[in-house]
């Protein structure tokens, strides 16, 4: 049995649902793989717009990680703004290569710079998730 296996089987909770939005496709596929192995239950979007369409459809969603830079017409904090607006309870960890300038302070959660430290990401997600909503800090660096 794997580590995996015995934290699903000792949890009697359903896994915690993470959206990733990320416009490079490796990138987007090695954190989905990761978070899978680690027991959360991932969704994949490569742009804001598609994400945006996988929260309307009703998907349970707890917590989303977007890159800033995507194509497409709204970025990764205009994707935060929007998932604060009208989904407040879903965490939001924002990444990116570039260190914004303004945004990000009161709509993420997080904040981790590339290339991706998965663990860090992945323990911050935990603790974020069983914090009392929007009470977390803006900044995990």
């Amino acid at each position: 049995m794997t580590a995996t296996t015995l934290r699903q089987s000792a949890s009697s909770q359903p896994p915690t649902r993470i959206l990733i939005v990320e416009d490079d496709p490796i990138l987007r596929f090695t954190l989905a793989m990761e978070l899978n192995q680690e027991g959360f239950a991932v969704r994949e979007a490569r742009d804001a717009d598609e994400a945006e369409t996988v929260l309307q459809t009703g998907a349970a969603i707890d917590a989303i990680v977007t890159d800033i830079e995507m194509p497409g017409a709204r970025d990764g904090i205009a994707l935060a703004k929007y998932v604060r607006a009208f989904y407040p309870g879903v965490r939001v960890i924002v990444v990116s290569g570039i260190v914004p300038k303004s945004g990000i302070v009161g709509v993420a959660d997080a904040f981790f710079g590339k290339p991706y430290d998965i663990e860090r990401i992945i323990l911050r997600v935990r603790a974020l998730l069983s914090a009392p909503p929007r009470l977390a800090s803006a900044h995990a660096n």
